[in-house]
């Protein structure tokens, strides 16, 4: 999805898409979420999102979501790092984004499962294919737990030219990833996570363009960014998870070390508390904060006749140095009191409804604020 300048990357800290869905033994899960979002840019987005995981079999369970997006733009009054059509640029500019993930998870017995997964989004001008694949694996008495995934997309990057025409150009994303979780004792889990990405194709946005000035002494032109065609990303992370069952809470941190050959290097830092406010509501406090260095060919300003030419040039904050902080607040009711005296009301037994607000903001004057809305059944 390409949404609003740095839109995306604060999205996707929020609510990546998993390779599968979180199935519970034993039950059926039906989902519902919703979330608004909005920043200092004038951009915005609603989504409402559906999720079912259903067992159809003894160890088959049929994985669904579906997802529905609004995007909205505003006008754009100068050269900007702004990702939509230059037509109709003095007006807002709005589009729909639909998405289906199908898929099937298969338990091998009680301590291996495997899944397939098969997403798919479009929008006005952007459709992206994806196949997953997944084995997990349970050792050492269920202590330990090793994750294997593949990834591979397929997408169909578009431009809408000023006279409604539509282009388009292609990028392959390559994912692979390791995950070992390890039980330390039986209030203490580690989470150790491994991944690998590469990229190739178009990996610039055909709408963003970049002020170039042929001399030091001349006026910009405006031109088309131009990314390298390649890139390989890899990043680890440990994760640490602790149940207090003294004080009723539960306290997780995290670091993750990400580095590519475009020369980024980033640090993610992440503590979350956990804690129960009274019987079946949870209050919840989310800081995560990032830092990152620039790309190598990017530059406050490019002066030069070779950056009109073929020499690699952008607009992307996300290939400038900076930092940022995203701090989240969420209420969860867990519904299983409503259902506890009531027989039509069972199915609330291993249900919660989930309220959460994040703030982010970074070095680069960009703020945003996310309201989500969910409702999890277990049917």
């Amino acid at each position: 999805m390409k949404y609003p300048r740095l839109t995306i990357d604060v999205l996707a800290t929020m609510f990546l898409v998993p390779a599968s869905f979180g199935w519970a033994q034993g039950s059926d899960q039906l989902g519902f979420t919703t979330y608004y979002f909005t920043d200092s840019g004038e951009n915005s987005v609603v989504t409402t999102s559906f999720n079912l995981a259903k067992k159809i079999l003894e160890q088959t369970v049929l994985l669904v979501d579906i997802e529905l997006d609004n995007v909205t733009a505003p006008a754009v009054t100068a050269v900007t790092g702004a990702t939509r059509p230059q037509r109709n640029i003095n007006k807002p500019f709005e589009k729909n984004r639909g998405q289906v993930i199908l898929g099937v998870e298969q338990g091998l017995g009680p301590y291996s499962s495997m899944a397939a997964n098969f997403y798919r989004s479009q929008e006005v001008d952007y459709t992206s294919n994806s196949v997953i694949g997944t084995f997990t694996q349970e050792l050492f008495d269920k202590n330990t737990t090793l994750t294997f995934r593949g990834q591979y997309n397929a997408d169909e990057v578009g431009k809408i030219t000023a006279t409604g025409d539509l282009l388009t150009q292609k990028k392959n994303v390559y994912t692979g990833a390791v995950v070992l979780t390890q039980l330390l004792s039986a209030n203490t889990v580690l989470d150790v996570f491994g991944d690998f990405t590469y990229l190739s194709g178009f990996l610039s946005d055909p709408y963003r363009q970049v002020a170039v000035y042929p001399r030091s002494d001349s006026a910009f032109i405006k031109i088309d960014e131009l990314h390298p065609s390649k890139r390989y990303r890899t990043a680890g992370t440990a994760k640490i998870s602790q149940m207090l069952p003294s004080v009723k809470a539960s306290i997780m941190g995290s670091y993750r070390f990400y580095f590519d050959d475009w020369k980024v290097r980033s640090s993610t830092i992440e503590v979350r508390l956990n804690k129960y406010i009274v019987n079946d509501l949870i209050f919840g406090v989310d800081f995560r904060y990032y830092t990152q260095s620039a790309a190598r060919f990017y530059q406050d300003r490019y002066i030069g006749a070779q950056y009109v030419g073929t020499d690699y040039r952008t607009s992307d904050y996300k290939l400038k140095k900076f930092n940022s902080n995203n701090f989240g607040l969420s209420l969860t009711w867990l519904l299983r009191g409503l259902g506890k005296n009531n027989p039509d009301l069972e199915f609330l037994q291993n249900s919660s409804f989930e309220i959460m607000y994040f703030r982010y903001f970074n070095t680069l004057d960009f703020t945003a604020d996310i309201l989500q809305a969910g409702l999890k059944f277990s049917i």
